[in-house]
Order: C-alpha cells, then sequence, then structure tokens
C-alpha cells in the first residue's frame, strides 16, 4: 500500500500538535476605542466635583437671567479661585449697570441652577451694542440685518433698460435686469 504525500503518520500528527501548541498566533487587530468613551471616563467624574460649565449656564440662560436680561446679555466664563468662582458677563452698555443692579437675585438663580455655593461672584463687563439689539426687525430675519435696496433714479432705470435692448432671450434679459437693479441699487 502507497502512501500519498498529503496524508501523515500519527506520530507526525502528535509532533505538529505539540510544536503548535508553542507556537503563538498572530495577535488579533483591534480598532480603538472610539475617544468619546475615553473622554467621559474623565470628564464624568470632573464635572460631579466641579458642576457644570459656561456651556450648561449658556444654554439655560433665558431661564436663569430671565427674559429681560437674556435679551442682551451673555455668560463669557467661569474662574475660579480660592475664595470661589467668578462668572463674567457680557451686556452692552447700561444694561450691564442693570444687571449689576440685579446681580443678588442672579446669583441666587445660579447657584439654585447648579448648586448651593457654585458662584461667589458676578462681573460684568460692557461690550458694544449689537446691531440686533439696535434694530428690533433684524433679530427676526435669519442671518442678521439686511439693508433694503433703495430703487434706481429714472435715468438708471432707462440707462439699464437701454443696456440691454439687444439680448435676445427673454429669459437671460430678466435675469441681467435682475442683477443690474440689484447692482446698481446697492451703491
Amino acid at each position: 500500500m502507497k502512501k500519498e504525500a498529503n496524508e501523515l503518520t500519527r506520530e507526525d500528527r502528535a509532533r505538529l500538535a505539540a510544536w503548535l501548541s508553542t507556537q503563538r498566533g498572530r495577535p488579533q487587530y483591534r480598532h480603538a476605542p472610539p475617544a468619546a468613551r475615553a473622554v467621559q471616563k474623565i470628564v464624568k467624574p470632573l464635572s460631579r466635583k466641579h458642576g457644570a460649565g459656561v456651556s450648561a449656564i449658556a444654554e439655560n440662560w433665558p431661564e436663569i437671567a430671565g427674559p429681560r436680561f437674556a435679551k442682551f446679555s451673555r455668560p463669557l466664563k467661569i474662574t475660579g479661585g480660592r475664595d470661589g468662582r467668578t462668572l463674567y458677563i457680557q451686556a452692552p452698555g447700561a444694561a450691564a449697570a442693570l444687571i449689576m443692579a440685579g446681580s443678588g437675585q442672579l446669583l441666587d438663580r445660579l447657584n439654585t441652577f447648579l448648586g448651593y455655593g457654585h458662584i461667589a461672584r458676578i462681573k460684568v463687563s460692557q461690550s458694544a451694542m449689537s446691531s440686533a439689539a439696535k434694530d428690533p426687525k433684524a433679530a427676526q430675519r435669519p442671518g442678521g440685518p439686511r439693508y433694503e435696496p433703495r430703487g434706481l433714479s429714472p435715468s438708471q432705470d432707462t440707462q439699464l433698460r437701454s443696456g440691454l435692448s439687444n439680448v435676445k432671450d427673454p429669459a437671460l434679459k430678466q435675469a441681467l435686469e435682475g442683477l443690474g437693479r440689484k447692482a446698481l441699487s446697492q451703491k
């Protein structure tokens, strides 16, 4: 009886099994864990110890400051020291004085939201008046204030129409006329 090349004897199989049991396989490749999981392990204990930051205050600013102050002010940063934390608020002009006058009540609301004794002081910095605060209609429009075109004078209108008289395609003529009106009215 002739042995095939692929068949192994019992001794060869035993030696091969013994050799394989001593050899290490290639380690399995694993993807890196998500960064959020690693960050969460650090941030959660810190947030329990130190409380919420400015982002949590900014999200709930209308409820904390009230609708009167929330319209024209915003929290900037929290700094901490040995004698307590300070919240810095930005407000335009005379509104800063109003916020400082009501700082006691605002401080009580902040500590109710964040936890007893979290904020010890409030400092208000004055800023320039925003364009949304000057123009009440600008706050309603997305993208901020826009200026309405002033229109064309009769001489500009006739000059624009005469310049477009050679254009044959009506859709192109209408588009060019609209573009010309916008360009001339913004000067």
